[in-house]
């Protein structure tokens, strides 16, 4: 975790309201297992999984507009031998 501004340093207690007391407890249970019952470390690491999924994604629709754009290139032309088209 990068720390850039004083306020990264201060901590909080907050409050939830209105969650389902099975998300909780499945919540508690990934921090205890995981993160030593720490629950701001399973805080961060639900926001990391979320950006890096994030990022997964953004990937993944290029690449699938990449292979869609073969796709349409190759029924344009097709391969003879190996360098050669038609």
């Amino acid at each position: 975790m990068e720390v850039n501004e004083p306020e990264d340093l201060m901590n909080t207690n907050f409050k939830v309201t209105k969650i389902p007391i099975g998300i909780l407890k499945k919540f508690k249970k990934l921090c205890k297992e995981r993160y030593g019952d720490i629950y701001w470390v399973g805080i961060s690491e639900l926001l990391n999984i979320q950006e890096t999924y994030e990022q997964i994604l953004t990937q993944f629709s290029f690449l699938q507009a990449q292979i869609d754009e073969l796709k349409k290139a190759g029924d344009k032309k097709k391969l003879k031998t190996f360098g050669e088209y038609e």
